[in-house]
């Protein structure tokens, strides 16, 4: 007992200095501290959870006939870019089907009334059908009455892949992109009602996620929403809004490593947001080696079937850097960013033909600023 006396004693005449107040109250201080910073944020800000196959691709249980890629058109520009894609996915391999949405104001049958040949737009729908094995999808365009930019409102039909309920999942890509290499992984994701990629490229802000590529399960109920949504929509809402609104915090993050990359990557000094968490330095060949898609964006460039006046390639294309090694210039980036679009022509011609060379065409006036950028009109769909 006089133990316990003599310690409580000691212990009381410690906890009474100076001293070891200023100690606790620091203490108290920097616990609080790292409870706020911990408990303090509101759940829909988080960063989004990438997403990974969760089985092989080669497993006999996938059921293929239910799953299908999915590109919609509707220009003849935007057709020869959807045949690109279509050829890029044969050439690689798929065992997914293959739709392709259209107005439905194209005759695939219509022959041209001087050389009784069929006419662009009737030759590429009926190569895609007999050359890639795709079915086509005739409908009526989807936009929204009013609306001031026709590109971004044609887009809607994007949307349309939500109705699509024949189907357990449809992946929709964007045609001003390439497809690098197999994505029939994608389909074996964790189940959603939507996966897409996160707009690492920018502030997390407004459009969260991009549209160019989204994997759907297409239902009844989902569609009846995007109709309504593009009832009510105002004159600035597009696909893209519809969307991130509609599933905000339900949205699976497809990863941009290697599910997304963007041909402005090769422009950017700085590459930490593509790189994530990763220690590695910027390799621009290893990057591409390992992406699987890529879309074009490359703002204020033109996109790719339109030929960029020679000033304005060469005040934005990439800059040369300094190598590590004796002070040398790495092009790496400037040589492959040139090539990718020198390719994108030489595809373009072979895979499209007569009808669909570049087009030699200034850039718009009416671009269209959002979220501290400018966008050309097609850069955003």
């Amino acid at each position: 007992m006089a133990g316990y006396r003599y310690y409580s004693r000691r212990l009381k005449s410690l906890t009474s200095t100076p001293a070891f107040q200023v100690i606790g109250i620091c203490l108290c201080l920097f616990l609080g501290i790292q409870w706020v910073l911990r408990h303090n944020h509101d759940e829909d800000e988080a960063p989004p959870r990438a997403v990974a196959p969760t089985r092989s691709v080669e497993d006999e249980g996938i059921d293929w006939s239910k799953l299908s890629y999915v590109q919609y058109v509707t220009s003849p520009e935007y057709l020869c870019n959807a045949l690109m894609v279509w050829h890029n996915i044969e050439e690689i391999g798929s065992r997914a089907k293959r739709i392709m949405i259209y107005p439905s104001t194209w005759d695939p049958n219509e022959v041209d009334e001087i050389d009784l040949k069929l006419t662009p737009v009737a030759r590429l729908l009926q190569s895609a059908v007999n050359d890639y094995y795709v079915q086509l999808r005739p409908v009526e365009v989807l936009h929204q009455n009013g609306t001031k930019e026709e590109t971004w409102a044609d887009s809607y039909m994007k949307l349309l892949a939500f109705n699509l309920t024949e189907f357990d999942r449809v992946l929709a890509i964007d045609s001003d992109s390439v497809v690098l290499q197999n994505l029939d992984e994608l389909f074996i994701i964790p189940e959603a009602p939507l996966a897409m990629p996160y707009v690492y490229w920018g502030e997390p802000q407004g459009w969260e996620f991009s549209s160019q590529m989204m994997l759907i399960a297409p239902s009844a109920e989902a569609f009846s929403n995007i109709e309504e949504a593009i009832q009510m929509a105002g004159d600035d809402e597009y696909d893209m809004d519809i969307i991130n609104k509609l599933y905000k915090g339900k949205v699976l993050k497809i990863p941009q490593r290697p599910y997304d990359l963007l041909t402005g990557e090769f422009r950017r000094k700085d590459h930490k947001a593509w790189l994530g968490s990763n220690p590695e330095k910027w390799d621009p060949d290893t990057v591409l080696s390992e992406a699987k898609f890529m879309h074009f964006s490359d703002w204020p460039i033109p996109k790719p079937w339109m030929r960029a006046p020679r000033d304005l390639l060469n005040k934005h294309m990439p800059k040369c850097r300094q190598s590590e090694w004796f002070g040398a210039t790495d092009c790496r980036d400037r040589t492959i960013w040139l090539k990718l679009y020198y390719d994108f022509a030489l595809r373009r011609k072979a895979v499209c033909g007569p009808g669909f060379e570049l087009e030699s065409q200034e850039l718009p006036p009416d671009s269209i600023y959002r979220h501290g950028r400018w966008f050309h009109p097609d850069e955003v769909g």
